[in-house]
């Protein structure tokens, strides 16, 4: 069973000095007393003395009282903590949300959106935005046209209606390449940028297609040390063919992909997440 033990109370060297003290005042008292009848100036020579003693010792009460309530002032028990969501930290000053409308999106387009919501309202940010991407970078223009936008719930909520309405756009059209290369230089070539949230299901199809290259390429860019954090959403090669069905593509080369996603994080203080 445990045994509740009451608070531990620190006290410094003081206390060991108010102790000598009282002995000194005793030991005063043995040598100063005399053991006959005092005369009355005997008897104010001591009482003075006694006054001494006690003006010391009140002296050092008060200041090892003052040392003991420094010690033991309760602290704050307000939590500061960073918000995080499935191990991401949801807190940033200038975020990019970077999403992935390739075509293989086509057969979880909800599941895109809904991971999209889920990190756009959890995270505390100052100023947001959206880069769009399959062969084609869109940072600006028709699907958005903000540039940044506060981070206030009015505008969050503003800007996933109309990203509900442009996936199924984005990702039904042609092209439906992957080029993730050029998407995440888009988003780190801002200084402002602080946070990257990296959201795909493919390996790059267009642009740059050597993950290692793309990799060397942020590492030389990201000089204000953005974090990039990595969402893979669906699985890796995964589409629908002419007749609805899921089908996946054996070229997809799934470890690399997920290797480059990690390594991504990684090197740029993110998190790799997988929904």
């Amino acid at each position: 069973m445990r045994i509740n033990r009451g608070p531990i109370q620190v006290f410094s060297i003081s206390f060991l000095d108010v102790l000598t003290c009282a002995l000194a005042a005793m030991i005063i008292l043995f040598i100063v007393v005399p053991k006959f009848p005092p005369t009355p100036e005997a008897q104010a020579n001591i009482i003075q003395r006694l006054q001494s003693v006690v003006k010391s010792l009140t002296n050092q009460n008060e200041t090892l009282i003052k040392e003991v309530q420094s010690k033991t002032t309760p602290q704050s028990t307000t939590p500061t903590t960073n918000p995080t969501l499935f191990g991401l930290s949801m807190k940033a000053g200038h975020a990019v949300f970077v999403i992935d409308v390739s075509r293989s999106m086509d057969w979880q387009i909800d599941n895109l959106y809904q991971t999209l919501e889920s990190l756009v309202m959890n995270c505390q940010m100052d100023k947001f935005r959206f880069v769009y991407f399959d062969e084609n970078i869109y940072s600006s223009g028709n699907y958005w046209k903000h540039g940044w936008m506060a981070g206030v719930d009015r505008n969050k909520r503003k800007a996933l209606q109309e990203a509900n309405k442009y996936l199924p756009e984005l990702i039904l059209s042609q092209p439906g390449a992957t080029n993730s290369g050029d998407a995440l230089y888009a988003a780190i070539k801002t200084k402002e940028t602080d946070t990257v949230f990296f959201i795909t299901d493919g390996h790059p199809t267009a642009g740059e297609t050597n993950v290692y290259s793309i990799l060397s390429r942020i590492r030389s860019m990201n000089r204000q040390n953005a974090i990039i954090n990595t969402i893979m959403v669906g699985l890796p090669g995964a589409s629908t063919n002419q007749y609805g069905n899921v089908v996946f593509d054996e070229r997809a080369r799934p470890k690399e992909l997920y290797d480059f996603l990690h390594t991504l994080a990684e090197e740029n203080g993110g998190v790799y997440m997988g929904r």
